[in-house]
């Protein structure tokens, strides 16, 4: 990946755990008696509704129907 000039390194801003920081959101609601189902799309970054569309549709459809 090509870095941006100026910009500060890993050192400064190192990447950030987001899926672990999600993953402990909702188990605290999950903890709190809310429910939520997680579900990992593989080969996808931050849009997997651009990503993988046809995966993402048919689960977003599935939870929509209940």
């Amino acid at each position: 990946m090509e870095k941006l000039p100026d910009r500060p390194g890993e050192d400064v801003f190192p990447p950030q755990p987001m899926v672990d920081q999600t993953r402990a959101v909702c188990e605290c609601y999950a903890d709190r008696g809310g429910e939520f189902e997680e579900i990992v799309f593989g080969n996808t970054g931050h849009a997997p509704h651009l990503e993988v569309p046809g995966d993402f549709r048919d689960r977003l459809e599935s939870v929509l129907r209940g």
